[in-house]
């Protein structure tokens, strides 16, 4: 009972934040957020653990995945409220939801964590049509980019792996499983695997030339290029960023981390990606960013999800949050 009545009282304080302008605190930390659109969406169930985010261009849908079950919320980005779209299914193996994205085609990509699959789904239907397998034993397969070309790309947080899923494997699709094949193998590249969560986030470059993959570790950006399948650090000038997701915006990376700063962070850094260099702009934060993991792009926006990890008692309803990070404190 008592936790009923806590949790609703949080949903109002939430409707009441999104109904209005930014809070005093909000315009503090630097943070703008639309007056049209809510500027927090509630995640029902005091599990929920929400960690991957992907927004649906075409449709006014995103979706977030649970690591604790697997299932998949979707929201409309012009309502607060979230409903469950998919609950966990341990037919497809899919007990826990990572990273995500939707593609050109409306289809949903779920990195499977420690289960080791990949899962696609129709966002129209919700059927699914691929499941991809890795051979490699202890896998934690984390993030998710989709290429111009449709080509997908997967980080793997425990093993040195970087997975590719051809565009021409996601044609169709009958729910079978295949092989989720090795990209690129990391070991002598100078991304040194330890104990821990290890390469996480990843986005594609507008070029399509390179791939930007985030060390969690070691605080360390690497670009990887798509054709000579080399990896480079990042010159960030000393800064260390453990970046979770990863976004990327013309020459402007945001790095949303639960580490960095007050451990409430999105970092801004402007990119010069050919040069293999970078200048960390901003570490914004906002107090209702609470350990968030990753981000999506809504218009100049960004959809924050709210993970928690760890936390002993998470601040309940798990949320993501709306915010436009286009000034912030210095970091």
């Amino acid at each position: 009972m008592r936790i009923h009545r806590l949790l609703s009282l949080a949903v109002a304080a939430v409707m009441l934040a999104s109904s209005g302008t930014a809070s005093a605190a909000t315009e503090a930390a630097g943070v703008a957020v639309r007056a049209d659109r809510p500027g927090v969406y509630v995640l029902a169930g005091d599990d929920a653990y929400p960690e991957g985010i992907a927004r649906d261009p075409g449709t006014p849908y995103f979706y977030v995945g649970s690591v604790t079950d697997g299932r998949i919320y979707r929201g409309d980005v012009r309502s607060p409220q979230t409903s469950v779209w998919l609950p966990g299914n341990a037919a497809d193996g899919r007990t826990t939801a990572a990273g995500m994205k939707v593609d050109a085609a409306g289809r949903l990509i779920v990195a499977g964590g420690a289960t080791g699959f990949v899962w696609v789904y129709d966002t129209r239907t919700g059927a699914l049509l691929h499941r991809f397998a890795t051979a490699t034993p202890n896998s934690m397969l984390n993030d998710v980019a989709v290429a111009g070309n449709g080509d997908v790309y997967v980080t793997d947080s425990f093993q040195p792996t970087i997975y590719r899923i051809g565009a021409t494997e996601l044609r169709g699709g009958s729910g079978a499983t295949a092989p989720l094949r090795p990209f690129l193998d990391l070991r002598g590249t100078g991304v040194v695997y330890t104990e821990g969560f290890n390469l996480n986030g990843i986005t594609v470059t507008p070029d399509q030339r390179y791939l930007v993959v985030a060390d969690y570790n070691d605080g360390v950006l690497h670009r990887v290029d798509l054709r000579r399948r080399t990896v480079k650090p990042i010159d960030l000038g000393g800064a260390l960023v453990r970046g979770d997701g990863l976004l990327l915006r013309g020459r402007t990376l945001y790095a949303v981390s639960n580490a960095d700063g007050d451990g409430d962070t999105v970092n801004v850094i402007r990119l010069d990606v050919r040069s293999g260099r970078g200048r960390l702009l901003a570490r914004v934060t906002d107090p209702r960013l609470h350990g968030p993991s990753t981000a999506a792009f809504d218009g100049r926006d960004l959809l924050v999800v709210n993970f928690q990890y760890g936390a002993a008692s998470p601040v309940l309803p798990y949320t993501v949050v709306r915010l436009t990070p286009d000034r912030g404190r210095p970091g």
